[in-house]
C-alpha cells in the first residue's frame, strides 16, 4: 500500500475533516488536476479529497499521484479499483473518507472557490437541513446559466432538480444506502436525491452558482439521455414507494403532453412560424 493509499488516520494523528470531497475518475486524466486545484482554491479549507480510479487506463493513476506530491500539507489521497462504474467509485470513497459532510465532484467539473464556504455554512446553521445545492453553470460544448429546483418529493420524482456536486451529511449517504450499482449507464445521483427524499431528509438550495458542470459532446450523459426510458423505469423499480401507479400515470400524461408541446414548436418554426411557442420536452 503506497502512502496516497493509505487510511488518513494512518498517515496523521489530525481530527478529521469536516468535508470530504470524493472524486471518481474514469479516462478523464486530462481534466483530473482542474477538478483537484478548484478544491484547493476553496475559501473553506478543512477538507479532504478522495480520488478513485476507476480502473482507468490513461494517466489517472500517475496525473493524482503528481496531485498528491504537489500538495503534500493538503490531505489528498488516491484509491485505484477495477472497472466497477462510477456509483460503485463513489460508494467507495466515501466508505475510504472520514468527513461528516460529503460533496461528490466528477473529474471533469470545477469547483467555484466559494462552494464548500457557503454550503458547509448552511449545513452548520441548519440542522434539519441534509442537503446543501446550488445552482451551477455548464461550459465546454455549452454554455448556460442552470437555476436548480426546489426540494420537493414530487418534483423529484418527475424530474432531477439538482445536479451532482452538492453537499451532504454522511448520514444521508448511510440511510440511503448510498449509490445503487445498478444505475451504472446514468442517472444515479437523480436515483440517489429520490432515495434521500424517501427517507425524509431535507434538500435546500443556495441561490447562485458554485460549480461548473463540463458540457461534451460525447459523455455518460449524452449516453444516458439516449437511454433516459430504460433508466427512468429502473428508477421507479428501484423506488416502489414513490412511483405508485397513479403517480406513474400522471407523469406519463405530463411527458406526453410535453413532448406533445415540443414538437409542435418544432413544426411551427418549420413552416415559418414567428415567435415561440411553448417549446415543451421531448419524450
Amino acid at each position: 500500500m503506497t502512502a496516497a493509499e493509505r487510511p488518513a488516520t494512518e498517515r496523521t494523528s489530525a481530527p478529521p475533516p469536516v468535508v470530504s470531497v470524493v472524486i471518481p475518475c474514469y479516462l478523464q486524466a486530462a481534466y483530473l488536476a482542474e477538478a483537484v486545484e478548484s478544491v484547493v482554491g476553496q475559501t473553506y479549507g478543512d477538507w479532504e479529497i478522495v480520488i478513485v480510479d476507476d480502473g482507468s487506463t490513461d494517466a489517472t493513476a500517475a496525473v493524482a499521484e503528481g496531485l498528491i506530491a504537489a500538495h503534500p500539507d493538503r490531505r489528498i489521497r488516491l484509491l485505484r479499483q477495477a472497472n466497477a462504474g462510477v456509483a460503485v467509485a463513489r460508494n467507495n470513497g466515501i466508505a475510504a473518507s472520514s468527513g461528516r459532510y460529503i460533496l461528490p465532484l466528477d473529474a471533469d467539473d470545477v469547483l467555484l472557490p466559494a462552494m464548500l464556504e457557503r454550503t458547509v455554512g448552511l449545513l452548520d446553521a441548519e440542522p434539519g437541513v441534509a442537503i446543501a445545492y446550488t445552482d451551477y453553470v455548464q461550459f465546454g460544448a455549452a454554455e448556460r446559466y442552470i437555476t436548480t429546483g426546489r426540494w420537493d418529493l414530487e418534483a423529484l420524482a418527475y424530474s432531477n432538480q439538482l445536479g451532482i456536486s452538492s453537499l451532504y451529511r454522511r448520514e444521508v449517504w448511510a440511510a440511503t444506502g448510498g449509490y445503487n450499482r445498478n444505475m451504472r449507464h446514468g442517472y444515479e445521483d437523480w436515483d440517489y436525491w429520490i432515495g434521500a427524499a424517501e427517507h425524509g431528509f431535507a434538500g435546500r438550495r443556495v441561490p447562485e452558482a458554485l460549480w461548473r458542470y463540463r458540457v461534451a459532446s460525447a459523455s455518460r450523459d449524452v449516453a444516458a439521455w439516449d437511454h433516459r426510458r430504460g433508466l427512468r423505469r429502473q428508477i421507479a423499480r428501484n423506488h416502489p414507494s414513490v412511483f405508485t401507479p397513479g403517480r406513474r400515470r400522471r407523469f406519463a400524461i405530463r411527458r406526453a403532453a410535453g413532448a406533445a408541446r415540443y414538437w409542435a414548436g418544432r413544426l411551427y418554426r418549420r413552416i415559418g412560424g414567428q415567435g415561440r411557442p411553448d417549446a415543451g420536452e421531448p419524450s
